[in-house]
């Protein structure tokens, strides 16, 4: 069965103003560096933010070079450093796999050190559409299930995602909020179903993903392949340099980043295994969703 590639971004995202929003505009390692550079942003009043924002201590700012980049900044102390520094991790693995999430990283604006994410107009939260109902909906929350469980993010529940629309009213899924991934956890802590596909979580108040597992069922290996491969590619000297970048506020970077190398990297290797041991190689065969495929390829097509 031939699926729609999620993962050519360019196409998928068509329209330039929202690939730049998504940082999709640049090259990864431009981008890497340009994202430790302190002082690229600064604040701006003039911002409109969100009334949730507004309540949350966030404040606006632009990029100096280009004040047509919009931020929402908030300054961070204590705990929320090693959260907000998880979260620029969790950004670039994104970035790096050809997943959609709204860029965040920890900056120092006028030597105060700050949390720093995109600010999305225009969006709505997953929570107020039909996303177990519309085929492309439901595959952007499966592939991104992938890089949940490799993350060990336990809490995505619908308001975790946004929804944005294109020039050709297609929905683009957003990840948010990634204050909730854990990656220096040394052991396997979302562990696979031995019978059926499946996970076991901690927390029955905590979510892998809004789907549930059997939504995973209708689509073959080949489809997942589509999120794997990228991180697949992933090797232990890129990684390692990005969590030492992410990580530069913190004493402990090197022992930290190597920490979560080999926590991700042994991760990448389980969750894939689980996959392909649970998930049928194609879904040929499956008339219902051949025909739900096709249609979702004429509907992008259009």
């Amino acid at each position: 069965m031939k699926y729609f590639n999620y993962a050519n971004i360019k196409s998928y995202v068509h329209d330039e103003e929202l690939l730049k929003l998504l940082c999709y505009d640049r090259k990864f390692s431009e981008l890497l560096e340009m994202f430790i550079k302190d002082d690229f942003l600064k604040i701006d009043e003039g911002t409109k933010i969100p009334f949730f924002a507004e309540i949350r201590d966030y404040r606006g700012a632009v990029e100096c070079n280009a004040t047509e980049s919009q931020w929402l900044v908030k300054p961070i102390t204590g705990r929320d450093v090693i959260e907000s520094e998880m979260a620029m991790i969790a950004f670039f693995l994104d970035l790096f796999t050809k997943t959609l999430s709204v860029p965040v990283i920890v900056t120092k604006i006028d030597n105060v050190l700050y949390k720093a994410t995109k600010l999305i107009v225009k969006a709505e939260q997953l929570s107020g559409s039909n996303y177990t109902v519309y085929p492309e909906l439901i595959e952007q929350l499966l592939l991104d299930a992938i890089n949940r469980w490799i993350y060990n993010d336990e809490d995505r529940n619908p308001n975790n995602y946004l929804i944005r629309y294109n020039s050709k009213n297609k929905s683009l899924v957003l990840a948010i909020d990634f204050g909730a991934c854990d990656m220096l956890h040394k052991e396997i802590k979302i562990k696979g179903l031995a019978k059926n596909f499946g996970w076991q979580r901690k927390e029955k108040t905590r979510y892998l993903t809004p789907l549930k597992s059997e939504n995973f069922l209708g689509y073959g290996m080949d489809f997942y392949e589509m999120r794997f491969k990228y991180f697949k590619k992933l090797h232990g000297k890129l990684l390692f340099s990005i969590c030492r970048k992410a990580l530069r506020f913190d004493d402990n970077k090197t022992k930290y980043s190597n920490l979560i190398t080999n926590n991700i990297l042994r991760r990448i290797n389980y969750v894939y295994k689980y996959f392909d041991s649970k998930i049928p190689k194609t879904k040929d065969s499956d008339k219902e969703y051949s025909a739900m495929g096709e249609s979702f390829q004429r509907m992008y097509n259009s």
